[in-house]
């Protein structure tokens, strides 16, 4: 009795040591070269993008091209900032009042709105610069991307180590450093 345990319990080391382990280890390697994709298309995208000063719809193309090429699915969630500097009056119908300060002001327009200017109801070729959205020095943009679905290597780690899975989030932005044309 006590060599038949013995023995199933060396079969299942086993078949740890040699099917799970390497198995678990190549699904987290190939995870990590789809992070490693994924960040690369969207550092590439919003350092064009600031660059420009605008969004233009074959850079956006590109970016979901390389996300498809990266192996994964994800959501893009673009964010951009206007950036309003707004004088300070006691009495804003008053100019006189004028306080010597300024207020900074953002305005958010997200990924419905730029979409919009992208991907109009027309039948407008992609250079056309009405399919731009235009932005200003000063303004911050902004990318988030975030895994749908699971990983092999989520299912496996949720499986063997009872915990949740933990989906591929990337977010990189920074400052429009250029004016749309």
């Amino acid at each position: 009795m006590v060599d038949a345990l013995k023995a199933t319990f060396v079969i299942l080391l086993l078949t740890i040591a040699f099917v799970v382990y390497p198995t678990l280890r190549s699904a987290e390697k190939h995870e990590e070269t789809t992070r490693s994709a994924a960040r690369a298309a969207v550092v590439t995208f919003v350092d064009t993008t600031r660059g420009k000063g605008y969004v233009d719809v074959r850079d956006y193309n590109q970016l979901l091209r390389s996300l498809d090429a990266s192996g994964g699915v994800f959501e893009v969630t673009l964010e951009r900032y206007q950036k309003l500097i707004q004088p300070t009056y006691t009495d804003p119908t008053d100019f006189s009042t004028f306080q010597n300060t300024f207020t900074v002001r953002y305005d958010g327009f997200f990924t419905q709105e730029i979409l919009q200017v992208l991907f109009p109801n027309t039948n407008v070729p992609d250079d056309d610069p009405t399919r731009r959205y235009n932005m200003h020095a000063g303004d911050l943009f902004n990318v988030r991307i975030e895994s749908r679905g699971t990983t092999l290597a989520g299912r496996m780690r949720s499986l063997l180590f009872r915990g949740t899975n933990i989906p591929i989030i990337e977010r990189y932005g920074g400052m429009v450093r250029s004016e749309a044309p």
